[in-house]
């Protein structure tokens, strides 16, 4: 299952590890936990993280983040919860300077990349994979990293009630709190805070919020300006699609918003009857069944259009295939 990866880890000493922009609870919790898994071997192991929200830093690896490779080369880099490499929070010469690349993911792939890869679509998380990793490295899992790993799995399972969580997460999650894991401090911190700029961004959301095809469809735009006008980075600024998805009746929620680079960043849920992974990789994206994003790359009322017509499609076929 992991032999050529764990080959790999092994034989190499330097290892930075990174995952994507714009980074959730899945990708710094699998990050974290690698890094600490990795160090209490002997690695030289490094966790990329140039930018992401605050409300993670009360997380053990969060004062350990560095922003870039302070090397001319390393022996390996190990990418975490990414279907693209140009999503990973790395620059291209700091990633040409590996001498080996491997990935780890659980998302529906356009393309791979990488000398070696695990991937697992069915799993609940990322987080779950790294811990299955671990253990297959007989590495002790201490409370850092058990804390980590709860982090992503309770984050991408949406709190245990999405339907990617299975009897392995669970019998997963039983584990980590025999460890320790002060589960109650996790959950108040990510799912029980808001800062109030958040709260204006949600209602701003809402506000902005178009309807499509009887209710089925609900689409928001939120441009930098807002996000700049409430003090919002690009990592706060995640999350808004939920709180379309939940309205009665929403098959499909799409929440798009202009970074402050400029470019448009497109989230998309489903409640089931669509596969929003496949509309995401017709624009160059990917995802999950349920959970998919994607860069528009044409102009936003062009794009926009294409989404709609395709998800009007899917909901008249109301199949995933």
């Amino acid at each position: 299952m992991f032999e050529n990866l764990k080959e790999i880890v092994d034989k190499s000493n330097s290892i930075y590890i990174v995952a994507h922009i714009n980074p959730d609870g899945d990708a710094i919790g699998s990050a974290g936990a690698l890094y600490f898994a990795l160090k209490n071997i002997g690695k030289d192991a490094h966790i990329l993280c140039p930018a992401h929200s605050d409300i993670f830093n009360f997380l053990p690896s969060m004062k350990f983040v560095e922003d870039s490779v302070d090397k001319s080369e390393y022996d390996l880099l190990i990418c975490l919860d990414s279907s693209d490499e140009t999503r990973l929070a790395i620059s291209k010469e700091d990633y040409n300077k590996a001498k080996k690349v491997i990935l780890f993911d659980h998302h529906q792939k356009s393309h791979l990349y990488g000398d070696a890869q695990y991937i697992d679509e069915n799993i609940s998380s990322t987080c779950e994979i790294v811990y299955n990793f671990i253990k297959y490295l007989n590495i002790p899992i201490d409370i850092n990293c058990a804390s980590l790993l709860y982090t992503g799995m309770m984050t991408d399972t949406g709190s245990f009630n999405y339907s990617n969580t299975s009897s392995s997460t669970h019998r997963i999650v039983a584990d980590l709190l025999d460890i320790g894991v002060d589960f109650t401090n996790i959950c108040k911190r990510l799912n029980d805070t808001i800062k109030e700029s958040k709260l204006k961004l949600i209602e701003k959301t809402v506000k902005n919020m178009e309807v499509y095809f009887d209710g089925k469809l609900r689409y928001s735009y939120i441009n930098s300006q807002t996000l700049k006008e409430l003090n919002i980075d690009d990592e706060d600024a995640e999350g808004m699609v939920n709180y379309l998805r939940m309205v009665e009746g929403t098959e499909v929620a799409a929440y798009v918003r202009e970074k402050s680079d400029g470019t448009l960043k497109v989230s998309l849920r489903s409640n089931g009857n669509v596969d929003v992974s496949k509309i995401a990789i017709m624009f160059g994206g990917g995802g999950h069944i349920r959970a998919s994003g994607y860069s528009m790359k044409e102009d936003l009322d062009v794009e926009k259009k294409k989404l709609i017509d395709i998800v009007g499609v899917m909901l008249k076929n109301d199949t995933r295939s």
